[in-house]
């Protein structure tokens, strides 16, 4: 099935990424040099996160995550980047790779399958 099926319009866009975003919501803090702040995860893939903010980051910029993720998995801390930003989002690019956040994908991923 295509994925795209079940995006909604708010999640439209190109996937060209080498994983495929999934809509998700959970809690994300997000640390930089600059600024600190706690905000929603809009979307998820295996190398990164979309992040809507109303105080988005420069890209480029490298910050320290803390995932609340879902499905009852325990907190994930790890590095990203700020690779885009808009006026309320930013997309960050995970800097290592956690099969935490492997394993939840994956389990998002099965949800929206079953739909």
């Amino acid at each position: 099935m295509d994925i795209e099926f079940f995006v909604s319009k708010a999640h439209r866009y190109s996937q060209a990424r080498r994983f495929s975003r999934l809509p998700t919501d959970f809690v994300v803090h997000v640390r930089s040099d600059e600024l600190r702040v706690n905000d929603r995860a809009n979307d998820i893939s295996e190398a990164g996160i979309g992040v809507v903010t109303p105080r988005p980051l420069a890209p480029m910029s490298l910050v320290s995550l803390r995932l609340e993720l879902p499905h009852g998995s325990e907190a994930v801390e790890m590095l990203g980047r700020v690779m885009w930003a808009s006026e309320h989002m930013m997309g960050i690019r995970f800097e290592q790779t956690d099969p935490r956040v492997s394993d939840v994908v994956s389990r998002i991923r099965q949800d929206y399958e079953r739909i």
